[in-house]
């Protein structure tokens, strides 16, 4: 087989990079836009009611999630209430005591962390989409390894641990602020700590392998150029 015939199924097979490569822009510019306009949206809304999530220092206590309220015995959340936990991390059920808090008179700070999971993670995606860009745009060119191509997968890396790890966080924080503006935190049914998962993290040491992979690759391409 000729190399000109061995080129024909590359080439077509490569032909909806391009087209993925503009979609994940376009997702990125979407993500990070609703991210802003959701986390500026809740500002506007102080001082009306705040939800963030909490954990309970006995979990057997919690029960449920979404919008079921749950009653924990000596809490009782002044002008609020107390629900079942929204999808954060792990804390997804009652069974690990997480729940939501519900309180009227939130600051700005508050509905600002309580949505900057989503603010956090539309940036995120921007950054990646920025990112992976011209990866894909190369490899459907038929050049992988080209200069900087490594360079950008670390940032997708490095972007994957950060958001990974501070996005939950922030409606973690703004549980506590809810918590001790209304002072439930002196009640001690509540945990005063807010937790970070290693899942994020293992993504990214994966996502740096790969970045390593083609920082090797792009080595190699430059010592076949330079034997040209």
């Amino acid at each position: 087989m000729t190399p000109e015939a061995r080129s024909v199924p590359t080439a077509r097979s490569a032909r909806w990079v391009p087209t993925l490569a503009s979609l994940l822009l376009v997702l990125g510019v979407g993500g990070a836009l609703w991210g802003v306009a959701y986390a500026i949206n809740g500002m506007t809304q102080a001082p009306a009611t705040v939800r963030a999530p909490v954990t309970l220092a006995v979990p057997e206590v919690g029960a449920g999630w979404g919008n079921v309220q749950v009653q924990v015995p000596g809490v009782d959340v002044p002008d609020g209430w107390l629900a079942g936990a929204r999808p954060v991390g792990l804390q997804a059920s009652g069974v690990d005591g997480g729940l939501t808090v519900a309180a009227w008179g939130s600051t700005r700070v508050e509905q600002l962390l309580g949505r900057g999971d989503w603010l956090i993670g539309g940036i995120g995606l921007l950054v990646g989409a920025v990112a992976l860009r011209p990866v894909l745009l190369s490899i459907a060119a038929g050049c992988p390894f080209a200069p900087g191509n490594a360079r950008r997968i670390s940032v997708v890396a490095a972007t994957v641990a950060v958001v990974g790890v501070v996005a939950p966080l922030a409606p973690q924080v703004a549980g506590q602020l809810v918590l001790a503006r209304t002072g439930l935190d002196r009640t001690g049914a509540f945990v005063s700590t807010v937790a970070v998962w290693p899942e994020p993290l293992l993504v990214a040491a994966l996502v740096l392998a790969v970045a390593t992979a083609f920082r090797a690759g792009e080595a190699m391409s430059r010592d076949v150029d330079g034997l040209v």
